[in-house]
């Protein structure tokens, strides 16, 4: 029996398959006998009597079957005394829901383990079971690759009991001990794990400190758009296609899930800010933060696009987003599930596919960490860690955050500190069965010059598959590549992301996994094969006019690309095949700019060519910053004046001598206001970030 050792972590990536059963056809390669303990033997043994309980619900459940075959396992086996305890807890919890009329189905309705279900014995043996072997020491950084066979994710916290460090799993279930089997591993923990499944908004009102937010979620119908996980219209999850070597394949998605994110200031909070205490206070307040005729967006289903419309205070509709709590509520919703440990790019970690990523290695210690996400009422929501601004503490994150300290800055709070905030929020559990909650420090509210003078008067960058929420839902967004195929890559069927039009069935888009020996930013990338024809629509930024650019890492292997802004040319062809030392290029070596005055004019010399170097803020294969890199370049796309709305940043193939090989490779976009350019306040330092 070893004592287990954990690093703070979150087990937040679902497995790329999912079983529909324990109950497995072995086949007889796979069978051989275990010179050891397997982990159903070694839970069946003398030293693991303490788990005959958990046995049974294996046995029931049909998974005890794979606990003794060929593999690697990763199995969290509750003791006796917490299988105990769970069906007491779970069946007194039914009982008396019944009997106040509120009904609550555990699936448990008694403490006898004899009369659990059939199907709970099932639902509970596969929380407990994830396909691949994970040792405590594996559990590192914000995410493995596998969730539960049930295909949930299970949170992983450290924390202190009895002055004794304790690694939590799901934040109730404390870690005993791991014992290594042959076909993996078996971890003991005094909980049972119980992931949610209610949808966001039903767990949002099982707490009644959030009953404010719940009741405008409610009213705006924002409650009943988030509901469901699995898209039934998606059939296409066992189909193949060729990958980006024509010699192996690459999986179509196994899914397409839907996911959301709320945001969600608690009671006492709008009672301490602003002194509301019910629904109505708050509709008068959202009159007073959305202004009456300011300009806001309604999304037209049919046109699949954003139609301009203006907060009207005489509107009585709540479901209305002309209706200023509508867009209250809207701002503090995305279309995706995003935990708090991944809200940004940190202590993210994937392996397999010959490369270990390590997002701690790939930007240096000091950088900010932001991602920018689109809300339901087509607004830009920032989240950033900033590791550079020392005024907050070190891996603080904060929405809607200016470098120039005039931006609103409002804190998020971890789970595991919202918790210990009250003795009720002992139970609060951040993932619902499709989305997440994240509790707020300060009231969100959309402002139109704050967004445009301080928190998006910046480089904004955003990796192009944090575009495409459904590459998050499902479960591809950050995966190890060795989960994805043997080169780390996922087929993007034609219609799955709504952020992206396909214009010929020759157009071959995938995702590639984290990988540590590319020159990338956040370790993923897109690739596009073919002759392809397609188009992302970018993110909603405030009107002005604004210099466009794409990230990419040149190779011989590339490819030759004509860009579209809204299906209008922007300039000649890039081509990716060249790196920077072509003289069509000019980029020097950094060690062959003897002062400050010839880095400027190279890089003046590199605009005037419509290219600048990789950025600083994060690293080229894990060594020197992008900004050093020959390889890592940014191609000006074009320089224009956007209307606030929808625009599309449309590719083409150009290149003659495509064989269906040629690989064009796009890692993020940058919008960047032109001011901020020509700002003489801004330093060369945060110009190149």
């Amino acid at each position: 029996m070893k004592p287990i050792q954990f690093k703070l972590a979150v087990i937040a990536i679902a497995s790329v398959w999912a079983l529909s059963s324990c109950q497995e056809h072995i086949e007889e390669g796979a069978r051989f006998t275990f010179v050891g303990k397997t982990i159903a033997t070694y839970l069946e043994s003398d030293e693991g009597s303490n788990f005959s309980s958990f046995v049974d619900i294996l046995t029931r459940g049909e998974c005890l079957g794979l606990m003794k075959a060929y593999g690697q396992y990763t199995c969290f086996a509750p003791t006796n005394a917490a299988v105990e305890s769970f069906l007491k807890e779970q069946s007194e919890i039914y009982w008396n829901s019944v009997e106040s009329g509120d009904t609550i189905d555990t699936g448990v309705y008694s403490a006898e383990l004899s009369e659990l279900s059939k199907a709970k014995c099932i639902e509970i043996a596969r929380n407990h079971i994830l396909p691949k072997m994970y040792l405590g020491v594996d559990l590192i950084g914000n995410q493995i690759p596998d969730a539960n066979m049930n295909d949930r994710n299970l949170t992983l916290e450290f924390d202190t009991i009895d002055n004794k460090p304790v690694a939590l799993i799901n934040s109730t279930a404390p870690v005993l001990y791991e014992e290594e089997v042959e076909n993996g591993v078996v971890h003991a923990i005094s909980g049972v794990l119980n992931p949610s499944t209610l949808g966001v908004a039903a767990q949002i009102k099982e707490y009644d400190y959030f009953s404010i937010f719940y009741e405008a979620l409610e009213k705006t119908g924002y409650a009943q758009q988030m509901v469901g996980r699995d898209d039934p219209n998606y059939t296409e999850g066992d189909k193949i296609v060729k990958s980006i070597r024509s010699t192996q394949d690459a999986n179509y998605p196994a899914n397409r899930y839907f996911g959301y994110t709320a945001f969600i200031e608690p009671n006492a909070l709008l009672k301490e800010k602003f002194g509301i205490e019910k629904f109505s206070q708050l509709e008068s307040k959202c009159k007073e933060w959305y202004k009456d005729g300011t300009p806001a967006w309604k999304y037209n289903e049919e046109k699949n696009d954003w139609e301009p419309i203006k907060v009207d205070h005489n509107c009585t509709d709540y479901t209305n987003p002309s209706n200023p709590v509508n867009q209250f509520v809207a701002y503090h919703l995305l279309d995706r599930k995003i935990p708090y440990e991944s809200l940004v790019c940190y202590n993210i970690k994937a392996s397999g596919n010959g490369g270990e990523f390590d997002s701690e290695k790939d930007f240096p210690n000091s950088s900010d960490r932001v991602e920018y996400y689109v809300t339901m009422n087509n607004r830009i929501l920032k989240v950033t860690m900033p590791r550079s601004d020392r005024k907050f503490p070190q891996g603080k994150i904060l929405l809607n955050y200016a470098s120039d300290g005039q931006g609103q800055n409002i804190g998020v709070v971890a789970p595991n500190d919202f918790k210990k905030l009250d003795a009720r929020h002992e139970t609060f559990n951040q993932e619902a069965l499709n989305g997440s909650l994240n509790v707020l420090e300060d009231v969100l509210v959309y402002d139109e010059d704050i967004m445009s003078a301080h928190v998006l008067y910046c480089i904004m960058r955003f990796d192009v598959s944090a575009l495409l929420s459904e590459l998050t839902n499902s479960n591809i967004r950050w995966k190890y590549g060795s989960m994805l195929n043997s080169d780390g890559a996922v087929f993007i069927p034609h219609t799955y992301c709504k952020n992206v039009k396909v214009y010929t069935d020759d157009t071959r888009l995938f995702y590639l996994a984290p990988h540590h020996v590319w020159h990338n930013y956040q370790g993923d990338e897109m690739m596009a094969l073919g002759f392809f024809d397609f188009a992302y629509r970018l993110p909603p930024v405030p009107a002005g006019t604004y210099e466009i650019r794409m990230g990419y890492s040149a190779s011989q292997w590339r490819h030759m690309v004509q860009v579209y802004l809204d299906d209008q040319v922007t300039g000649l062809p890039i081509d990716l095949r060249i790196d920077g030392t072509n003289p069509k290029i000019g980029w020097v070596k950094a060690d062959e700019l003897k002062s400050p005055e010839d880095e400027a004019a190279n890089e003046k010399d590199m605009k005037n060519r419509g290219y600048l170097r990789g950025p600083t803020s994060f690293y080229d294969n894990e060594s020197n910053t992008a900004w050093t890199s020959a390889t890592c370049l940014r191609a000006v796309i074009a320089t224009k004046f956007l209307t606030a709305g929808t625009h599309w940043l449309r590719f083409k193939n150009v290149l003659d001598t495509d064989d269906g090989q040629s690989q064009f490779m796009h890692d993020y976009f940058e919008i960047v206001p032109t001011n901020y350019l020509r700002d003489e306040n801004i330093s060369v330092e945060d110009r190149r970030k």
